[in-house]
């Protein structure tokens, strides 16, 4: 089935905002980066800007949480092989990644991985355990931390291994982790 043309134009123009970002944020400090520079830079309206993005912090956030939802999906699902390709394009695009990870962006972007993982601890998520031992917002920011810091370490070259090794470690750390944040279920007690 075609696809309608007012989606086509919808998708070049967030395409457009997107690359344009990416780019500024490889050439300028993040706080230095106005919405001006990306609407100049994208060749879209300031209106149309806004029509896809409420500001550059909304932009940031929609332009990580695709990738973030690998990460933060890996506490609950077995993604081993999409994690190993999140992992695989991280590091061909590391230049961009390091970037990202890194202070004063890095802040803005583990809200991000700690949203998605509060959300899968209070929806459930495929999670089958019982209840958490601390407000699920604090044990979401101690789990996309504990994902987010080997990634960022591995990035910058603190020490190297393959992408597989990393992934496979995050899939055992991060459910381990997840365990020892539950109290047992009262059948798990007996």
């Amino acid at each position: 089935m075609p696809q309608d043309p007012v989606d086509r134009r919808v998708e070049r123009t967030r395409k457009a905002v997107l690359d344009a970002f990416f780019e500024l944020v490889q050439e300028a400090r993040y706080d230095d980066i106005t919405v001006a520079d990306i609407v100049a830079r994208s060749g879209v309206s300031r209106s149309a800007f806004y029509a896809h993005f409420a500001g550059k912090d909304v932009l940031l956030a929609a332009s990580i949480a695709g990738p973030f939802s690998i990460l933060a999906s890996s506490l609950t699902t077995e993604n081993t092989v999409r994690l190993i390709g999140l992992l695989d394009h991280f590091w061909a695009n590391r230049a961009l990644a390091r970037i990202i990870l890194q202070d004063p962006i890095r802040r803005r972007i583990v809200v991000v991985l700690t949203d998605q993982v509060e959300r899968i601890l209070d929806t459930g998520g495929g999670w089958k355990r019982g209840p958490l031992i601390m407000p699920s917002r604090l044990a979401a920011i101690q789990l996309a931390e504990m994902l987010l810091t080997p990634v960022t370490a591995w990035l910058t070259g603190e020490s190297r291994c393959s992408s597989e090794t990393l992934a496979m470690a995050l899939r055992r750390v991060g459910p381990a982790a997840l365990d020892a944040m539950t109290l047992p279920t009262p059948s798990a007690r007996r």
